[in-house]
């Protein structure tokens, strides 16, 4: 960097809890690989925070949206958010953006950033495999770069001819560091843990307006099966970053607030501990498998985006990211109507293998860190 010149501005945006993880990793890539200083600034959470890298101009916790009753509740922040990255880009702020999926907010902002000369790379391809296919034209017209975490994307936008890069899933390099310095025994007395009592790990979501939906189910799960079990259970929650732990008092009965112990920050400590894992379809079905833990996949949302997923979205693949991963539903999911407590909790306290899971690993993994790859893809473009 020659001097007096200003350092090089990289607009970050990661609006969910799992997109807020992977760009702070992203972030630390990046500054360890580049010879001269690079300033992040954005939208993201307590991870990119942390870093001690990034800026944020929003944090997500306001913008974790989940189906159409959420984007309508969040409707004008989201507005002002981008309202405000388009004027900062119009400033000259920002030398390049890395978009993390949140395609809603991600994919318009990257039109106006490519149409102000701001090079996108879009890290975390949404999942337009699943619906509106057309948005994947969009992400080549508006980004210098499409980097998937999951290999079947690739073939996707190949069979559209549309030049994407596969990078390996970063929750490789995140659960591959927190493995090198576990102290089980440690993370078991931190949690009380005696052998008595059979743990399981609950994990409803990272946005109110999912758990909104989805908790309601598990918690009468949960108490079908401290019934079965005559109470030698415990239900811990790990509540993703994104959320406050009074998110998810709100959605509980009264009588049942002391049915769940939440932690926070201690994820990976929960499913290390955890006999089985009840959770929502998402980056944690990929976490759990990985950790290769027996699991459980719930999910429900409003009747309204129930309908339309029936009646216009063609996907009829499984639901879970570990399903897909593996190309059957070896794990059992629930998913609307089918969500039914009692058969949830037959299928938690059943005997399961998860010999399957053990695929997963090398089917994630590119060929290096994850983190590493996109990082490079990032400098190209600064």
């Amino acid at each position: 960097m020659t001097s007096g010149a200003r350092p090089k501005r990289v607009l970050v945006v990661a609006g969910e809890a799992s997109a807020d993880m992977h760009a702070a990793n992203l972030v630390k890539a990046i500054n360890s690989i580049s010879k001269e200083k690079i300033e992040f600034s954005g939208l993201g959470g307590d991870a990119l925070i942390s870093t001690g890298l990034f800026v944020p101009e929003f944090h997500n916790r306001d913008f974790a949206v989940y189906g159409l009753m959420g984007l309508c509740e969040q409707i004008g922040k989201i507005f002002s958010a981008l309202k405000h990255f388009k004027r900062m880009a119009k400033l000259g702020s920002y030398d390049a953006a890395v978009l993390l999926d949140y395609p809603d907010f991600n994919i318009p902002l990257a039109k106006s950033l490519t149409k102000m000369g701001v090079p996108v790379v879009y890290y975390i391809s949404p999942q337009v495999w699943v619906w509106r296919e057309a948005r994947a034209y969009k992400l080549r017209r508006y980004s210098k770069s499409i980097l998937t975490i999951f290999p079947f994307e690739k073939d996707f936008y190949k069979k559209k001819n549309i030049d994407v890069k596969f990078v390996g899933h970063p929750v490789l390099d995140e659960i591959d560091a927190y493995l090198k310095t576990r102290d089980m025994d440690k993370i078991k007395r931190s949690f009380n843990i005696d052998g008595r009592d059979k743990i399981i790990a609950v994990l409803p979501g990272s946005r109110r307006t999912e758990i909104k939906y989805i908790l309601p189910v598990m918690e009468n799960t949960c108490l079908e099966i401290k019934k079965r079990l005559n109470g030698k259970v415990r239900f811990i929650v790990p509540v993703a970053p994104t959320l406050r732990e009074d998110d998810i008092y709100d959605v509980l009965s009264p009588e049942n607030k002391g049915l769940f112990e939440l932690v926070k920050g201690q994820t990976y400590d929960v499913y290390s501990v955890a006999d089985h894992v009840l959770l929502a379809s998402g980056t944690a079905t990929v976490e759990a498998a990985i950790f290769e833990k027996p699991m459980t996949i719930v999910y429900k949302v409003s009747c309204l985006s129930s309908f339309l997923f029936k009646n216009f979205i063609r996907y009829k693949r499984p639901i879970g990211m570990v399903n897909i991963l593996l190309g059957d539903k070896k794990i059992t999911e629930f998913f609307q109507k089918d969500a039914v407590p009692e058969k949830i909790a037959d299928d938690v306290l059943r005997k399961t293998t998860v010999e399957e899971l053990k695929k997963i690993r090398k089917v994630l993994y590119a060929g290096e860190s994850a983190s590493v790859m996109a990082a490079k893809e990032v400098l190209k473009f600064l």
